[in-house]
């Protein structure tokens, strides 16, 4: 196979062919060559992109080409390979493969003559980016980006890789074949897929066919009770919902997961902490925020799930989520000067970031230190709460937030050093020397201090095992190593003298960064998904916030205004009210890319929260309407006659049948980098269900838990966002009844300020408002208790109303879990 011969030993097993000398590529006959002269050369079209990071491709030497019917039908006529490259403008690594490779006048000239190259933004197309990164895993079990995969005309995957060098690294006319591993770089790999195309085209087509049927089985959560396959000749959408049989939504969903799948998730995740530095692993660290999610929720979970986990096991395994988000905010992945935090780390404790800032991660992150300040007891001095106002400030700031409204996508690693230079560096920005920094700081005693305090050395401090090229020489990236106390004891003075002294040398070296260095390229598009997940975030954060003292009402209030601002502009610029469509990306003015699955789901989630914290049910209405669509449009019905778009499992697909250049239609329910498609839309349609009384929504979210129900009984710890709708679907939730109350008084401090856990809802009712949406929309109004105060369902039907037990039980007030 050829992907095999393509890989290193190491990936592809002791035994993989050895490479044939580089110049054995055949090179086309003078009649081939006149035929594909005949037609214009390619030219590169990257400009007319509306995607920054495309655009950013303008000059290169390489013809980039979009994907559209040009492209693809360009490459069928000439039959050619598709060179397809996927990645993002934050990216390090995508900058230095268009910096190091794809302005190789070598790379470029094999690129432009025998393939179509294609680029992609993968923040615009993660349906393309999911499918092409499965196949990459498969090849190597590892991913990345930049993404590069050669492909057929048909779009069937040949051969892929991530960061290959950049020519040069290995002779380019002679390979010696001495038995001796060399490391791909891109000519050599362009040559063997050439060579690999124009000797064996038969076998190389056959092999991609095949591909494509592995990585349908690859890619077959959700599906595994259909025998069929998820290649795109689909029904319709008005057949479909002609065929859609009728249900009864009150019945009761069966399946075998349970409460047992929680405790093994717990014992798997477990198995992987690092005790000393928190995360998982022991090597470079990720934020895994689901997996941190899961952890902070278990002294939070309902009383039985907590007695199948072990009440003291769930102890200990929230404070393994607080160990880790100490050593996250203190780490290198923390930008104590700017505020926010990067992509990842290298290293093992935090000390080595990807410089990469990323909207989602810092928003997920958000929401996890609200948790976990909510946890120590969501007061203003309580553990954490620098941290969420912090991330809150940097999100809202004109880094992060556009004068229209919505929220920017990431900020790049890579910038100048200073003004007036010409070669960008990695983390620029967030780098210093000892000698610059006792200059910024001034004052000797306080730069003593601050570089005591954020381990500035005069040599730098990122260790030479992750600096093989001297990218960092006498570099310090700051991260804290001693903590105010301990310095306090070691100098001789007050804590509040460190604080003093340490406050003052950040806001000069934040002062002296905005002012003297070049800030990274901001990527402006603005993502319909991502904005979901930020409104969702600071709505949140600002709902505790107004119940807290000092200036936390203030600063709730301006975070709510900013999330109920980014709404409005994702209605007003990606919502055609009309035609009922929703958009995933505006950029350039324009709104385009008609939306997918993830995109409903967490705008969904956004709306929800506003309307819990507001009272205002315009939220809650589009919301309603949004969630019809999303099932409409995305939702794996059980039909009575099979199709291969459709497996008849329930849950949400992530495209929509048909969906323009996609080989397959996924599911996605694993939680990676951002939470899963099914698990939000899950949590959705559960809340969804509890504040409109609609039975529905609750079958939905049940059938949807249980169409990954294979999966999750064999790596439950894969699922952790799913695992939270095994509670709901098992134990059902807390729905309260607000009448009368305004979402700012204080008995309501009770619910906005408890940490997530299990189902919670809350659902405002004014009496007498027989008039609005939503008391036509529930048909349980008419129930509804008249009398001021919080009120339950109750199985009958009636509603009792809460005492000061039922308002106990959700009190975060509680001891916070001991340090790991």
């Amino acid at each position: 196979m050829m992907s095999a011969q393509l890989q290193q030993p190491s990936q592809a097993g002791a035994h993989a062919p050895a490479f044939e000398d580089s110049n054995s590529a055949t090179i086309p006959s003078a009649a081939e060559q006149q035929k594909q002269n005949d037609l214009e050369p390619l030219k590169n079209r990257a400009g007319e992109s509306k995607s920054p990071f495309v655009r950013a491709y303008h000059d290169s030497l390489v013809a980039w080409q979009l994907l559209d019917e040009h492209a693809i039908s360009r490459a069928k006529r000439e039959n050619k390979l598709i060179f397809l490259s996927i990645g993002f403008l934050a990216s390090h690594y995508c900058h230095l493969t268009r910096q190091e490779s794809f302005s190789n006048p070598k790379v470029a000239s094999l690129l432009n003559e025998n393939f179509v190259p294609i680029l992609i933004d993968r923040e615009e197309r993660p349906d393309i980016d999911n499918i092409y990164m499965s196949y990459n895993q498969s090849l190597s079990g590892s991913g990345g980006w930049p993404l590069n995969v050669f492909l057929t005309p048909e779009l069937e995957p040949v051969f892929s890789g991530t960061y290959w060098a950049a020519p040069g690294v290995q002779d380019d006319d002679v390979v010696e074949n001495d038995g001796v591993e060399r490391p791909l770089d891109w000519l050599i790999v362009i040559k063997k897929v050439l060579a690999s195309w124009l000797d064996e085209e038969p076998r190389v087509r056959e092999e991609a066919k095949n591909m494509v049927i592995e990585l349908s089985h690859f890619s077959a959560e959700g599906t595994l009770n259909h025998t069929g396959n998820d290649f795109l000749h689909a029904q319709s959408p008005a057949q479909v919902e002609a065929t859609t049989p009728t249900i009864d939504y009150s019945r009761e969903v069966y399946g075998e997961v349970d409460l047992d799948q929680i405790e093994e998730a717990y014992e798997r995740i477990t198995r992987t902490f690092d005790p000393m530095f928190g995360g998982f692993g022991l090597e470079d660290k990720f934020l895994t925020t689901a997996k941190l999610s899961l952890l902070l929720r278990a002294t939070r979970f309902p009383k039985v799930v907590q007695d199948v986990v072990g009440p003291n096991d769930c102890t200990y395994i929230t404070g393994m989520g607080l160990h880790t988000l100490r050593r996250i905010a203190n780490g290198a992945v923390h930008d104590h000067i700017g505020g926010g935090f990067h992509r990842y780390s290298v290293t093992r404790d935090w000390s080595l970031p990807a410089f990469e800032k990323m909207l989602i991660d810092n928003v997920l992150l958000l929401n996890l230190f609200l948790d976990a300040w909510l946890l120590s007891g969501g007061n203003e001095y309580d553990e954490f709460a620098d941290v969420v106002t912090e991330i809150s400030n940097y999100l809202i700031s004109d880094r992060m937030l556009s004068r229209e409204g919505g929220f920017h996508t990431s900020e790049a690693a890579d910038s100048y050093t200073r003004k007036g230079d010409t070669i960008m560096q990695n983390g620029a920005y967030y780098l210093w020397t000892r000698r610059e920094f006792n200059a910024v700081v001034g004052d000797e005693q306080d730069s003593e201090i601050a570089a005591a305090y954020w381990n500035v050395q005069e040599h730098g401090n990122v260790d030479r095992e992750y600096d093989p090229h001297d990218e960092f020489l006498n570099q310090n990236v700051l991260h804290i190593v001693k903590n105010t106390t301990r310095l306090s004891k070691q100098l001789g003075i007050s804590e509040g003298e460190v604080e003093q002294r340490i406050k003052v040398a950040k806001e000069r070296l934040r002062s002296y960064r905005e002012r003297e260095r070049v800030h990274p390229e901001i990527d402006t598009k603005i993502v319909t998904a991502y904005n979901g997940m930020a409104i969702a975030g600071l709505t949140r954060a600002a709902s505790a916030l107004l119940h807290t003292g000092f200036n936390g009402p203030e600063l709730g209030r301006k975070y709510l205004e900013v999330a109920k601002k980014a709404a409005l502009f994702i209605k007003k610029n990606l919502w055609d009210d009309e035609r009922k469509v929703l958009y995933r990306v505006f950029s350039d003015g324009q709104p385009y890319i008609e939306a997918f699955a993830e995109d409903y789901a967490l705008l969904i989630e956004g709306l929800i929260e506003l309307y819990e914290a507001t009272a205002e049910e315009s939220w809650l209405q589009w919301a309603d309407e949004l969630q019809t669509l999303q099932i409409k449009l995305f939702y794996d019905n059980p039909m009575p006659t099979p199709t291969t778009a459709n497996a008849r499992c329930g849950a949400f697909y992530s495209t929509v049948m048909g969906a323009p250049y996609t080989l397959l239609r996924i599911k996605d329910a694993m939680d990676t980098s951002q939470p899963s498609v099914n698990a939000v839309s899950v949590s959705n349609l559960f809340r969804l269900g509890g504040l409109l009384g609609d039975e529905k929504y609750t079958y939905l979210a049940k059938e949807s838990v249980n169409a990954f129900g294979v999966e999750m009984l064999e790596h439950p710890n894969l699922f952790p966002g799913l695992l939270c709708g095994i509670i709901a679907w098992k134990l059902g939730g807390r729905h309260w009844i607000s009448v009368g109350e305004n979402p700012e008084s204080t008995p309501l401090t009770i619910y906005h300020k408890a940490p997530r856990a299990a189902l919670f809802t809350l659902r405002y009712h004014v009496p007498g408002r027989t008039d609005s949406w939503l008391s036509k929309r529930d048909s349980r109004v008419a129930n509804f208790p008249h009398e001021e105060g919080f009120y339950a369902p109750s199985s009958d039907g009636t509603f009792r109303k809460l005492n000061d037990h039922d308002l106990n039980q959700v009190n975060p007030s509680h001891a916070i879990p001991p340090h790991v």
